[in-house]
């Protein structure tokens, strides 16, 4: 799988697949328009993964992010996009601004 950019929410998260040699794939997502610039992710594995499987683990963190004890509470002040009113490019969401 090459790595490719996705919209999940109103955020944008890049996936890319890691296959070590003789080992199951492991999958990284970044959450590009995330927390900390950027730079924060995670990483799914165990066995292969379709896109929408990860498309899937990446929805879930973001509705969980905010949620009473969520780890939106170690991100003082980040405000996921669906909150603000922003579409994936960050920009305005169609018809709010």
């Amino acid at each position: 799988m090459e790595a490719s950019e996705v919209a999940v929410l109103g955020e944008r998260w890049r996936i890319a697949e890691r296959e070590p040699r003789g080992a199951t794939p492991a999958y990284d997502l970044d959450w590009l328009s995330g927390p900390a610039g950027g730079t924060y992710g995670f990483t799914v594995g165990g066995g292969r993964l379709t896109r929408e499987q990860l498309i899937a683990e990446a929805t879930a963190l973001v509705e969980g992010f905010s949620e009473p004890g969520g780890i939106g509470e170690d991100f003082a002040g980040f405000v996921p996009a669906r909150f603000r009113g922003e579409g994936p490019d960050g920009q305005p969401a169609p018809g709010r601004g």
